[in-house]
């Protein structure tokens, strides 16, 4: 159903309908998958399998649907494991206790004097301004200066950025939040020059991706997955299995956020295949419009409980567009990042119902953790170790607000873990 009220469908190879949004994208509808496309191409249609979906990404629209699916998808009539869905939440509710920095022990003060650069696809985000701040701090702990580039979601401003750190001698490039690939030019400059590259937010923990262009030594990431699978777990057993979802993915940032949502997606087929789910397209350019699309979004869909914006980023808009909407007492948001501003939301319990976060200055400290191995000649780490939480009514009292928000998840004083780790007295 778009917002116009038409509903299109396209039958899928093996039986069964696929939802889309206008009849000019669905003749280009083929029982293929195919890949994410390019940040220049975003408004071609493409088909993706996730767990036992298939849903389409077409002109700013993505919808799941049940195409040759073995496993009854979410949407259909079934049922839901709400126990395990309870259990799952329950625990990643509880503080982080017994965590420690990933790998072991070495001398960071060789790299005294260098300097790491981090090209964000995108500094308007809290989350990226946390990732510098950390960065900052961690790195000056040992003499080390970091700078931060805007890319503002450009390919060419990510390259300008390279290109920068390149002419100001970085000793290790961090490009965050785009497929490599797509600056596989600027990374070679960076080669020849003798500057090694870390990808950022760009693929889930472990080695890298096949195909990464030479020069590029490895990757420093959130756990991306971990969130959407909390989510899922939490709006199932909250919902008690009657949950039907929006979820809006930012199609511009489509590692990071495919990552997240194909755990959404995976989760909520496992648990609740009973529940229903539509993905929306919203750019990260387009959040700032998030209001009055919030508005129409919950018009157009009358029945829909959650919504699901893959970064809270995205929150701070949506709040006023569910109030607009007169739907504060029947829609709940659900997200990730736990942005202070959006957890006062929670702890209001104003719209927001739940959110799951990783300690973003610590998440900081972790890439500078990389970024400081790189620089004194180790091995980059395949897994920073960065945990995450589940906020909700049940433990948000207990968090006070006013602390730095690495203090909410229990993790004792990671700055002091990191130095100990990096051989630094103070």
């Amino acid at each position: 159903m778009d917002r116009t009220g038409l509903l299109w469908r396209v039958t899928c190879f093996g039986g069964g309908d696929l939802t889309v949004c206008n009849a000019t994208a669905a003749q280009r509808v083929t029982d293929g998958d195919h890949g994410a496309g390019n940040l220049t191409s975003m408004r071609r249609s493409t088909m993706r399998k996730i767990g036992g979906f298939k849903v389409l990404v077409v002109s700013g629209c993505l919808l799941t649907a049940a195409c040759g699916s073995a496993s009854t998808p979410s949407g259909s009539s079934g049922t839901a494991n709400v126990s395990e869905a309870q259990q799952l939440a329950k625990s990643a509710e509880a503080p982080q206790s017994s965590w420690k920095p990933a790998g072991q022990p070495f001398n960071a003060s060789v790299a005294r004097g260098k300097s790491m650069w981090y090209v964000s696809v995108s500094l308007s985000i809290p989350f990226e301004q946390f990732m510098v701040q950390g960065m900052k701090e961690g790195g000056a702990a040992v003499g080390v200066t970091t700078v931060g580039f805007d890319a503002k979601s450009s390919v060419a401003e990510a390259t300008r950025g390279i290109e920068e750190a390149i002419q100001a001698k970085a000793g290790v490039i961090f490009v965050d939040g785009f497929p490599p690939n797509l600056v596989a030019p600027a990374i070679a400059q960076a080669k020849a020059a003798g500057i090694p590259v870390l990808t950022a937010n760009s693929q889930g923990p472990g080695p890298l991706l096949p195909g990464a262009p030479a020069g590029v030594v490895g990757s420093a990431t959130h756990p991306f997955a971990d969130p959407g699978k909390i989510e899922a777990d939490w709006i199932v057993a909250d919902s008690k299995g009657k949950a039907n979802i929006i979820y809006l993915r930012s199609s511009d940032v489509p590692v990071i956020t495919d990552i997240e949502k194909n755990a959404f997606v995976s989760e909520l087929n496992k648990l609740c295949s009973s529940c229903k789910v539509q993905v929306v397209d919203v750019p990260t350019s387009q959040w700032s419009q998030l209001t009055p699309k919030t508005a129409s979004l919950i018009r157009a869909n009358p029945n829909a409980n959650y919504f699901v914006p893959d970064f809270d980023g995205e929150v701070i808009f949506m709040v006023p567009g569910v109030t607009s909407a007169n739907a504060q007492s029947k829609v709940k948001l659900v997200s990730f990042n736990a942005t202070p501003s959006v957890m006062t939301n929670l702890k209001q319990a104003y719209v927001v119902a739940a959110e799951t976060g990783g300690p973003n200055l610590l998440q900081g400290w972790a890439f500078a953790d990389q970024g400081l191995r790189v620089l004194a000649g180790q091995q980059p780490l395949q897994d920073l170790n960065i945990p995450t939480r589940l906020f909700d009514a049940t433990n948000i009292s207990s968090i006070d607000l006013s602390q730095q928000e690495s203090e909410w998840y229990g993790t004792g004083d990671y700055r002091a873990k990191y130095k100990q780790q990096w051989g630094v007295s103070g």
